[in-house]
């Protein structure tokens, strides 16, 4: 992530006030009684470790982790747990359990659990996201690492507790064929034979034109025992098939997931729409759960050629851009990295980067692509929204998008379409005029000549002054409160006066 020299600092000031813990800087060896806990997750539901799992003859993976804890983020984004839980876990052959214990009491807080950032701890994410299994917050009361309970000294540490001894084996960030394994050598697990899941890369389609044809990006993923070299894969709108995706392949159990795209789909704004995985080498699909999802579909908004784009930047600017792209795919318009700091701040960080645009051409459907040089989206910085606006030139959103962690790069098709004529309100500005309004503190000037500024509040008192500004110039008013101002530009033969709001 991007904190990594703040999670470093973290991650060692927490490991060393652990060794001075009367723990013994080794974790449980293999064989070791398992201590019997009831806690209860997060979501409120309770849970008895010999009671509800190993007095079944389910054997369970345990993972103590921190949210701050890189290399524990790192495991989680595998989804070894994840894949795990889906084969033997209750949407599977209910054979075996998973548990997540966010284990570092003294620092962490639920909030972080969900990607908050402190009061005292970093977060990675929120690792709620693609984790199935139960996640328990561990607390003073609990102490489950404690040297006499799980004897937990560094993060992760994980551990397979077998159902029929009630005794731990280390297994430390292992795939989740290993785990498999693992559990193997004290239990035999069965499984189901043919068992995947259906997934997609977004749940929301965007289109620009009713019908549109769109390629719904569906992958299939193999939990079963057997590997899937055939399955059905349809999207159905109301109810009612219409589309199909035969995939033929060789899918083994917790590869990576294959790609079962469904291309040219006729898409709707206002339909019910869902993907479905209805059989698997033949058989029909084993857990509804797993093999229906649902997705929307957004029409894109109508503006004139004539728009403003404001850029909410994260705490590290220098890392993210971004482009507008036409429907042939060309470039129209780019900008960033920002101005800003290797470690984060800096003069473009946590701030709003307005831009007015005069797109060329007739009508068209516009695509906004999201870049981060370093891996980890829009994500991280002091402000709710980081992403991108388009407003179109009465100051209404047309399209507002907070990325979030999208990796390198994220390309939202369809994001806005225009009508291939210029708003008449803008065509009047380009004589003598000031946009976007209202405004997050940046004021840009569109004039015929040079001219003085003059900012006055409502009680008539100047606040802002500037001399000779020409057509394209601007003028920072972030300093000043939130509010209606009154702008007048007076040129050498031009006046004019506006009302304007910074926000």
């Amino acid at each position: 992530m991007k904190k990594t020299l703040l999670t470093a600092m973290f991650a060692f000031a927490c490991l060393t006030a652990s060794a001075q813990t009367p723990n013994d800087s080794q974790s449980l060896v293999d064989g070791s009684n398992a201590p019997d806990f009831t806690a209860v997750d997060i979501n409120g539901v309770s849970h008895s470790l010999y009671a509800d799992y190993l007095d079944q003859g389910k054997s369970v993976v345990i993972d103590f982790s921190a949210t701050w804890c890189g290399p524990c983020w790192n495991y989680h984004q595998t989804h070894a747990m994840a894949d795990f839980y889906e084969a033997y876990g209750p949407n599977g052959s209910d054979e075996a359990g998973v548990i997540f214990v966010e284990g570092d009491v003294a620092n962490t807080t639920l909030e972080n659990i969900y990607g908050e950032q402190g009061p005292i701890a970093p977060s990675q994410g929120n690792w709620t996201i693609g984790s199935p299994y139960p996640i328990i917050e561990d607390t003073e009361a609990l102490d489950l690492g404690a040297a006499s309970k799980y004897d937990v000294d560094y993060f992760p540490t994980m551990y397979v507790i077998c159902a029929n001894t009630k005794t731990t084996l280390k297994a430390d960030q292992l795939p989740a064929a290993q785990l498999k394994a693992k559990i193997g050598t004290c239990q035999t697990l069965t499984g189901v034979p043919n068992h995947g899941q259906v997934t997609l890369a977004t749940t929301t389609y965007r289109i620009c034109e009713d019908g549109q044809p769109t390629n719904i990006a569906a992958k299939l993923k193999n939990f079963g025992n057997n590997q899937i070299t055939a399955a059905t894969v349809v999207v159905k709108e109301n109810g009612t098939v219409v589309a199909t995706k035969n995939y033929t392949g060789a899918l083994n159990q917790f590869a990576t997931a294959a790609s079962a795209t469904v291309e040219n789909v006729a898409l709707h704004a206002g339909s019910a729409y869902t993907v479905e995985l209805l059989d698997i080498n033949g058989s029909d699909a084993f857990n509804e759960e797993l093999t229906t999802v649902s997705f929307t579909v957004v029409a894109a908004e109508e503006s004139e050629n004539n728009i403003y784009v404001q850029v909410y930047t994260d705490n590290y600017p220098t890392e993210i851009s971004w482009e507008l792209k036409d429907s042939s795919g060309t470039t129209v318009f780019q900008a960033g990295p920002y101005a800003g700091s290797a470690n984060g701040g800096g003069a473009d960080a946590n701030t709003v980067k307005d831009y007015y645009l005069e797109l060329e051409g007739d009508a068209d459907c516009y695509t906004i692509v999201y870049k981060d040089s370093y891996g980890d989206g829009w994500s991280l910085g002091t402000e709710d929204f980081k992403g991108i606006k388009v407003l179109d030139y009465a100051g209404e959103v047309i399209y507002e998008q907070n990325p979030g962690n999208f990796g390198t790069s994220l390309s939202v098709n369809s994001a806005f379409k225009t009508d291939g004529t210029m708003g008449t309100s803008a065509i009047a500005s380009k004589k003598l005029g000031v946009y976007p309004n209202p405004t997050t503190g940046i004021l840009n000037f569109s004039t015929t000549e040079a001219v003085d500024v003059t900012v006055t509040d409502v009680t008539g008192k100047t606040v802002y002054t500037a001399k000779t500004v020409n057509d394209g110039g601007s003028v920072n008013l972030s300093s000043l409160q939130k509010g209606m101002y009154i702008v007048q530009l007076k040129g050498a033969t031009t006046q004019t006066t506006e009302k304007i709001i910074i926000q």
